[in-house]
């Protein structure tokens, strides 16, 4: 029963429900919601969705993210930022694509294109003003 991986589990997003606070990492290799907080690491191989009451605070890691709630930090996506209306995301930004409604914020240093962090370098060393650039996800993917 739990170890029977069927095709429809691995389509199923793990959500980090309302009022949750999870401190630490959380590697993901699916789909992720936060509605919660996560005061640490998000390291996600797919997309991630921040909704209204969530938050993540530290370094993020995702294929794509979609912010509709707060990211402050590292943040890493290798295909599409998306920022809602009332998102909000702080920090030392690196995306594929760029999408911000009117309304949402992006505060911090931004970088496009490649750059974005690969699994293995999460939860290194934090950032300073002249971190170089880091390797991309795919290359990261292509080699474990």
């Amino acid at each position: 029963m739990f170890g029977n991986k069927s095709k429809s589990a691995a389509t199923e997003p793990t959500v980090i429900g309302r009022g949750t606070v999870i401190e630490g990492t959380v590697r993901v290799s699916g789909r992720v919601q936060v509605d919660g907080v996560i005061d640490g690491s998000l390291v996600a191989e797919g997309p991630v969705s921040v909704g209204p009451s969530g938050a993540i605070i530290g370094e993020l890691i995702a294929l794509e993210l979609a912010v509709g709630g707060r990211v402050e930090g590292r943040v890493s996506v290798q295909q599409h930022l998306h920022i809602s209306p009332n998102g909000i995301t702080r920090g030392e930004v690196r995306y594929g694509s760029l999408q911000v409604e009117r309304g949402g914020v992006l505060d911090g240093s931004t970088a496009r294109g490649e750059g974005t962090a690969t699994l293995e370098t999460a939860g290194e060393a934090p950032v300073s003003a002249s971190a170089p650039a880091l390797p991309s996800v795919r290359a990261a993917n292509a080699s474990g």
